[in-house]
Parts: C-alpha cells; structure tokens; sequence
C-alpha cells in the first residue's frame, strides 16, 4: 500500500486533473498474462493504483513487460507509482507500507 504522510487530500493526478475527492491510503493491483510479440509469447504486467473507495486513482492501467522487473514486482511497481506521485505532488510525501 502507499500512504500519504500528511494525512488525506486531494491528489494531483496528471498536470490537468485531480482525484475528485480526498486519498490517504492506496493500493497498487497487478495481474500478469501471456501474450503475443512479434510471433513469441512474452510475460506483460498490467497495474494500476486504487484508493480507499476502490476507485482507480490514475483512472487508468499501465501494461509493461515482466522482463521490466528485476525482483518483487509489487515491490518495484509500488517505488514507481511513489515516483509518479511524488512528480505530480511535491508538497506531499508518500511512503510503501510493504
């Protein structure tokens, strides 16, 4: 999970929109599947973070390949999304409670 430090508000979601209510806690959801490249079957990772109300923060999924992810993919997907948050608000600080 990802907290907010300073307690609950509203999250800077892109440079043009918002989440439209108040987040403290948020959970990042992945699911990995097998897919087609260019003939080969290949390990992709879709992800995306939800707040206390389940409503999809970013309200949208992010598809990578598994071979992004050195390690704990929960792990390294919870440090990225962090980092985007961090970009997007950087008067709140954010912390993984994994």
């Amino acid at each position: 999970m990802i907290k907010l430090k300073n307690g609950a508000a509203f999250l800077a979601t892109s440079s043009e929109t918002q989440t439209s209510h108040k987040v403290e806690l948020m959970a990042v959801t992945y699911q990995s599947y097998l897919g087609d490249k260019e003939g080969t079957l290949q390990g992709y990772v879709n992800s995306w973070v939800t707040d206390e109300s389940h409503n999809n923060v970013f309200g949208s999924m992010k598809t990578q390949e598994d071979t992004e992810f050195s390690g704990n993919i929960l792990n390294e997907l919870t440090e990225a999304y962090i980092a985007d948050l961090k970009v997007l608000n950087p008067t709140l600080e954010f912390t993984s409670t994994l």
